[in-house]
């Protein structure tokens, strides 16, 4: 799997936002942080199924809301 630079800085930028959405779900910042941590791990297994040029953010948000 090769993940362009710029989505993976797209990634990146997307953290602290996730990170808020987190904290709505979780209640609490240690519960977020675990969120957030398993969202990435499931997004980056799953890379390469995320579809190049479409909305990165939804599909984060989306790994992360479920």
């Amino acid at each position: 799997m090769t993940v362009s630079k710029a989505l993976r800085e797209d990634l990146l930028a997307s953290i602290p936002n996730l990170r808020a959405f987190a904290v709505s779900l979780a209640g609490n910042s240690e519960r977020a942080d675990d969120l957030v941590q398993e969202t990435l791990m499931k997004a980056w297994a799953k890379f390469d199924t995320f579809q190049e040029g479409t909305n990165l953010r939804a599909w984060l948000f989306t790994i992360l809301r479920n």
